[in-house]
């Protein structure tokens, strides 16, 4: 079975989850210098390699009227140097509209402190960015 690690790109932040099938797990949020792209792609093949990772979902966030934005072109960026590191990783880029909001609103539902907030939101996105994926790719998977 396939292992997957999902992730929400910042500019100066990762969420991240994983998955071994079609549970996804928010786990650990990285943190880079802002805008270093370059710094922060690092930083991720060298936790896919050492999770053993098959498979990368980032989340794409397309704008609401279906256009890409400087947001997108900052995940295709940060794709490109991935891919620039290790020709052989397969990424998948899935629609994230929202996301980030739904992140805070559960958060918010369930009482959850500002301050957790902050430090929660980012994987707890890349959770429902791979989650998401995973429901909806699950034919394939």
């Amino acid at each position: 079975m396939a292992s997957y690690i999902g992730l929400d790109l910042g500019t100066k932040t990762i969420g991240i989850a994983t998955s071994q099938g079609i549970i996804a797990s928010a786990k650990d949020t990285i943190r880079f210098e802002e805008d270093n792209f370059e710094q922060g792609a690092q930083m991720i093949l060298e936790y896919i390699n050492k999770e053993n990772i098959d498979e990368i979902v980032i989340g794409y966030p397309i704008n609401m009227d279906g256009t890409i934005g400087y947001r997108a072109q900052m995940v295709d960026y940060f794709v490109e140097l991935l891919l620039d590191l290790n020709s052989s990783l397969i990424i998948h880029k899935y629609d994230e509209r929202m996301t980030s909001r739904m992140a805070g609103n559960i958060m918010l539902e369930n009482n959850t402190s500002r301050a957790k907030r902050k430090i929660n939101k980012d994987k707890l996105a890349a959770q429902i960015i791979l989650s998401d994926y995973l429901k909806y790719n699950k034919n394939s998977i």
